[in-house]
């Protein structure tokens, strides 16, 4: 009840008075923090370096635009510790808006070893086609930043020497089997059920027999119904994963262990 009366007096008397986006994220900042309170308890990491690891997400906070919450962060961060990285291996970033999750997930996988690659059209939000449209807000065009901008941000805030970013449509770049290893983890945020396939298509060959796949649009009716109709799975052949929510927004894809397709 607190919560939601908190957020009434936030959307009408605080936000109208707040001009620009990064304003808007460190206002919901103070309200939201919290959320980065798991990374404290990672055990992979010494004390110093969470205290450190926490320090740098909030930096990026500060400073860097961005559409996802510190639990959404925190949850992902968690189970990509939950062991280093193989020879080769890597995790994958498909839409990366201007570079705040980014950054925040290339400090992570410097420390443990992993590679980031990083796919996005620098063009924003692909052009929805009318049955989109009709089924989720026009996102077309949105979340658009230029690749130096992404690039600037990750050299600032992050650690650009263990980032490949890759300029293109998904369908062009991810689904054409474009990715370099085996990859650990994949984090989706398109905003589109088409990109998401696409994305799917192209990382589930190469996904390691523990790797997981998280959405950040698991809101989106169309994405939501993408990921449980069973022709998709027909099409990627592979079976359903097993898919949990994780808050409003994020969703995680646990695949089987047995596919035949994943790499050993």
């Amino acid at each position: 009840m607190r919560s939601k009366y908190l957020r009434q007096l936030y959307v009408r008397f605080l936000r109208p008075r707040i001009r620009t986006e990064l304003g808007r994220q460190r206002a919901k900042l103070i309200w939201f923090v919290w959320g980065y309170s798991g990374v404290l308890i990672l055990r992979r990491f010494s004390l110093t370096e969470r205290l450190h690891l926490l320090w740098r997400f909030l930096t990026v906070d500060w400073n860097v635009p961005h559409s996802h919450y510190p639990s959404e962060i925190k949850n992902i961060v968690r189970d990509l510790a939950a062991r280093r990285a193989a020879p080769g291996e890597g995790m994958v970033e498909a839409g990366c808006y201007m570079g705040g999750s980014t950054a925040k997930f290339s400090i992570v996988c410097k420390l443990l070893g992993y590679k980031l690659w990083v796919y996005d059209s620098f063009q924003g939000v692909e052009p929805m086609t009318e049955r989109q449209k009709q089924q989720s807000y026009d996102f077309s065009g949105e979340y658009a930043a230029t690749e130096e901008v992404v690039t600037r941000n990750v050299a600032c805030f992050g650690e650009p020497e263990v980032c490949t970013f890759v300029k293109g449509w998904f369908r062009e770049t991810i689904a054409s089997g474009s990715l370099p290893g085996s990859v650990r983890l994949a984090y989706i945020d398109c905003d589109l059920d088409t990109g998401t396939e696409e994305v799917l298509r192209g990382v589930l060959p190469v996904l390691a027999k523990d790797g997981l796949v998280f959405s950040q649009d698991y809101h989106l009716p169309s994405v939501r119904a993408l990921l449980a109709d069973p022709s998709l799975w027909a099409r990627l052949r592979t079976p359903p994963p097993a898919l949990k929510r994780l808050g409003a927004n994020l969703a995680r894809m646990e695949f089987p262990v047995d596919q035949a397709a994943r790499t050993p």
